[in-house]
């Protein structure tokens, strides 16, 4: 098959765990013998073409008033001028037709669509290619993708949020298939009339087992407690915050992450440094996960799927987070995989018991596994267009 993977970024540019699931699904579903073009954005004034690891990928340039992903702060006017060029970006549109009607796929595959525009799904239909949609956030909803502001998660009824599933359900009609990374996200966008002639299905994201070569010898006097993320609310860091003063004496707390461009992260940041927590900046996952013996997220959105517990929990490390979203169905997998509620020095050090010699952990969430589901998906895909 000829296969085109529409995401906003692609390796090396990364914000969270998308990416990653991205070029796993695209670089495995090559390796099967498929001819894959990723069309992914950068920030620069041309188009540059790559091959990473079997993966042609082209980046385009974003067609609207600034380059969104680096963290910068806008005046609300820009804001406003990106958000509205980016319900129809007809620009980018007319890019994306150009290397369509080069490459001629057999099924396009669409993930995050931030800076591309859902107008590429007309733009799809008319020219009667099949179209796979993987909801991997929560940009159909609100322009924030994350449906949380202002210290908790939005309401469907906010006006914005109202305008959006309006907007963006009509334009998800001329989706073929509709995937999401959890059974909870995928049932989210059903029930608010997302894809409503589509079929619907859930596939969870592709993880690397961690092999974690420098593991810690366990010292019950000195367990040290990890927080891994972006040092923000939304991520509980102020929570994790607040348990490391309530646990001081029992556990050593470290946190790997940075800021994000806010006056409340950076407010959190020499809050974490004065309570006495080990701040690390950046740290690979893997890295990191053999520095610490328990994972402690005090995540306050709801996850659409959590990579980083799944990491955690496949490397054995007992994890306390709060059980949204998707993060639900990752615990169902791992009963060291606790409701952050448990969290107490009698919980940790009998989950640490529990998962101190394990070394048969099956991996529920196996490339292979993930990237056939979704081969399969494409030619249905692409019958079912047929037909």
């Amino acid at each position: 098959m000829r296969i085109i993977i529409i995401n906003s970024l692609y390796y090396p540019h990364k914000v969270g765990g998308a990416e990653v699931s991205v070029q796993m699904l695209a670089e495995d579903v090559a390796r099967q013998g498929n001819d894959v073009l990723v069309l992914t954005l950068h920030d620069e004034k041309y188009i540059r073409k790559e091959n990473i690891n079997g993966v042609n990928v082209e980046y385009l340039p974003l067609r609207n008033v600034y380059w969104p992903f680096s963290g910068g702060v806008q005046h609300r006017v820009n804001k406003l001028r990106w958000h509205i060029k980016d319900l129809y970006n007809r620009e980018m549109i007319d890019v994306v037709e150009s290397r369509i009607n080069e490459f001629k796929p057999d099924v396009v595959h669409t993930n995050n669509l931030s800076g591309f525009s859902v107008g590429i799904w007309k733009l799809l239909s008319q020219l009667k290619v099949p179209l796979v949609h993987t909801t991997r956030d929560y940009y159909l909803f609100h322009p924030n993708s994350t449906l949380f502001k202002n210290g908790k998660n939005m309401s469907l009824n906010n006006i914005l949020v109202r305008f959006n599933k309006y907007y963006k359900g009509v334009m998800s009609n001329h989706v073929d298939v509709m995937v999401g990374i959890s059974d909870y996200i995928k049932n989210l966008h059903k029930d608010n009339a997302f894809g409503k002639k589509a079929y619907y299905t859930y596939i969870h994201n592709p993880i690397n087992k961690i092999s974690l070569t420098n593991k810690n010898i366990l010292d019950p006097e000195s367990v040290k407690v990890g927080f891994l993320g972006r040092l923000t609310s939304d991520k509980g860091f102020d929570e994790f915050i607040e348990l490391s003063n309530k646990y001081k004496g029992n556990f050593v707390f470290i946190a790997a992450g940075n800021t994000d461009s806010s006056k409340g992260s950076k407010r959190l940041l020499e809050e974490a440094k004065q309570n006495g927590i080990l701040v690390l900046g950046y740290v690979p996952v893997d890295e990191f996960l053999s520095k610490i013996d328990v994972l402690l997220l005090p995540t306050k959105w709801n996850e659409p799927f959590g990579r980083v517990v799944a990491e955690a929990a496949l490397a054995g490390k007992p994890v306390y987070t709060n059980l949204n979203g998707g993060v639900s169905e990752i615990a169902k997998s791992f009963s060291w995989v606790k409701n952050i509620s448990n969290f107490n020095k009698t919980s940790v050090l009998e989950s640490l018991e529990e998962t101190k010699n394990r070394c048969d952990i099956s991996n529920p969430f196996e490339r292979i596994t993930i990237s056939k589901k979704y081969i399969d998906i494409y030619k249905y895909a692409i019958e079912n267009k047929r037909l």
